[in-house]
């Protein structure tokens, strides 16, 4: 939309000045598309992407009036005020006592919501470490709901669970193990401390080693 005005004219203007807006627009545009990777919630995403989104615009649109030489009109400012609100939005929902931990989930995830949420899981892993902990024996959803903490994330994925132990160790991982097994005969499971990488890597890795268990 900021790119409009070159087509009711021709680069006439300030062709240096006006590709260089333009490359600081696209740059802009570009770190907005990475948005799932950003590790915060859903709502900080969108809007970090509404005022990365508006900043692009407001340079876009500058670089279009002045490579056609074109007047600029006094609204033409607005884009860059918007864009400067919403970061300070997503600076305030960003920054509460959770962040910047991801949400817990109000119900068990399924394997959809884990690819979901894969981008921002992965980028929370490289910030903070995180503990993965399959199970490959079915569990009843109820009670493996009943025994995570509060922000703590489980997944159905297959034939097993995957849970997302966001602020805790590998010991917590055990003393849940523990507490699952005096409930349940868990003959397959493995636990990770995850700090970065491929989610659908780590994953693979935690189903081959409960097979070789089962």
């Amino acid at each position: 939309m900021g790119l409009l005005p070159l087509g009711v004219g021709e680069p006439s203007g300030e062709v240096g000045r006006g590709l260089g807006l333009l490359l600081a627009a696209f740059l802009l545009a570009g770190v907005g598309s990475l948005y799932s990777r950003f590790p915060v919630a859903f709502s900080v995403q969108l809007f970090l992407v509404l005022g990365l989104g508006l900043l692009a615009f407001q340079l876009a649109l500058e670089s279009a009036l002045s490579l056609t030489g074109l007047e600029v009109p006094p609204y033409a400012a607005l884009g860059g005020v918007l864009g400067a609100l919403a970061l300070g939005g997503a600076f305030f929902l960003g920054t509460g006592q959770e962040a910047p931990l991801l949400p817990p989930l109000p119900r068990l995830g399924s394997r959809e919501d884990l690819q979901r949420m894969a981008g921002a899981l992965e980028g929370l892993a490289l910030r903070r470490p995180l503990v993965l902990v399959y199970l490959g024996t079915p569990v009843s959803p109820e009670t493996l709901l009943g025994e995570l903490r509060r922000g703590d994330l489980a997944f159905q994925v297959g034939g097993g669970y995957l849970l997302v132990l966001q602020l805790a160790r590998p010991e917590d991982a055990l003393g849940l193990l523990r507490r699952l097994k005096e409930r349940f005969p868990l003959s397959a499971y493995a636990v990770e401390r995850w700090q970065g990488g491929s989610l659908e890597r780590v994953l693979s890795r935690l189903e081959a080693e409960a097979l070789l268990q089962s």
